[in-house]
């Protein structure tokens, strides 16, 4: 496996950027993303990213360094001839291969998740000193903090308890955090956005090892992922969330339900273990044709709710086309995507953009010019 390891991880990633930069564009998630995290805003601005080739190779640099990390603790957690397939495992779960694809700061959380786990192994003061930066990063990383808290108070350590208290007041008073709004149950929103992050039999298998490792002996790595996602569930059933907020926490525990399969496996003599064989092969099977169709999206629903990740670099040649270089929007987001495409912002022509119709519309003097139907301008239809 170790010699064919590192050139599949190079096509892996010569195929995730090839993709990225053919089929995307720089989407109106994405450019709301920007705005909203500003290590994305910095990095943009300081290498001065102008195209999209520039553009992917953010996502993929932090995916690539989130391998090499989750690689370095397959070491500590597992025996040293697992930790191959367990990252092939890994860089296969549909949620971190979106994330490494597109610009959002999933992979950036994912990788401060990796890195602060794996000096929590080697060398708790970095560690340490890790957790005092992400407080002014993110507002996301409550989750972490609220899962040290737990994790303290099951190994009673009183001091990382109260550190962990003291730096969760300071990112929650540091970025206005809030929970507010009338319960209207997005549970089942955010249930289905977990079985999209994991493949559908793969996240069933993340529940039992979920409540399984409640009767283990428990791990900080328990702790971030199943806190984590504990406390997405719970707000979830009161507003609205974002899952870029707490999955990116939850990927890592990958490597928990890993471990918890090889003990189940190894324990058993060898005739019985076929139903873990044939168990795991129906998962990893399942798993990778759940990725096939994130590449085929164009063929599946989830296109709709993904639209604008294939239509606006094309929406811009077909405005440059028609001599319209500058525009008025009524999605912020949109104008700022499309400036990345060189359509600047504007009044003399207005474009409004109906997601539910998938259309936009383009007026000049408040008179309709022009309708056109995003759908068939995918990329990936051509």
């Amino acid at each position: 496996m170790k010699y064919i390891f590192w050139p599949v991880i190079f096509l892996y990633y010569t195929f995730l950027y090839w993709y990225s930069v053919k089929f995307l564009s720089f989407s109106v998630v994405e450019a709301k993303s920007v705005e909203s995290f500003y290590l994305l805003r910095f990095l943009i601005n300081v290498f001065n990213i102008k195209n999209d080739f520039s553009l992917r190779i953010l996502p993929i640099s932090f995916s690539f360094l989130s391998l090499i990390v989750f690689y370095n603790l397959c070491k500590i957690y597992l025996k040293e001839k697992y930790k191959y397939f367990s990252t092939l495992i890994f860089i296969f779960i549909p949620g971190f291969i979106i994330s490494s694809v597109i610009i959002n700061k999933a992979i950036f959380l994912i990788f401060f998740t990796l890195i602060f786990v794996y000096f929590f192994k080697k060398l708790r003061i970095f560690a340490y000193l890790l957790l005092i930066i992400y407080v002014f990063i993110d507002y996301s990383f409550i989750s972490l903090y609220f899962a040290l808290i737990f994790y303290s108070i099951y190994k009673k350590d009183t001091k990382l308890l109260l550190f962990s208290l003291l730096l969760l007041a300071v990112n929650a008073n540091y970025f206005n955090y809030k929970i507010d709004g009338k319960p209207q149950g997005y549970f089942l929103d955010v249930f289905g956005t977990y079985i999209l992050i994991f493949s559908p039999f793969v996240f069933v298998y993340f529940l039992f090892t979920f409540y399984k490792g409640f009767f283990l002996k428990k791990d900080i790595l328990f702790f971030i992922g199943s806190f984590s996602f504990l406390l997405s569930i719970i707000l979830s059933f009161r507003q609205r969330i974002k899952i870029d907020d707490y999955a990116p926490f939850v990927l890592p525990y990958v490597i928990y339900m890993i471990k918890v399969f090889l003990n189940s496996y190894k324990v058993r003599l060898p005739k019985f273990r076929r139903c873990y064989k044939f168990l795991f092969v129906f998962l990893f099977s399942t798993m990778i044709l759940f990725d096939i169709a994130i590449f085929l999206n164009r063929y599946t629903p989830a296109k709709n709710l993904s639209g604008s990740f294939y239509f606006i670099k094309d929406l811009a040649i077909v405005l440059k086309k028609h001599n319209i270089n500058k525009i008025k929007c009524n999605n912020k987001y949109l104008c700022n995507s499309l400036e990345f495409y060189g359509i600047k912002k504007g009044r003399k022509y207005k474009i409004n953009y109906s997601i539910k119709k998938n259309e936009v519309s383009i007026f000049h003097n408040k008179k309709k010019i022009l309708d056109i139907n995003v759908s068939n301008l995918n990329t990936l239809g051509k």
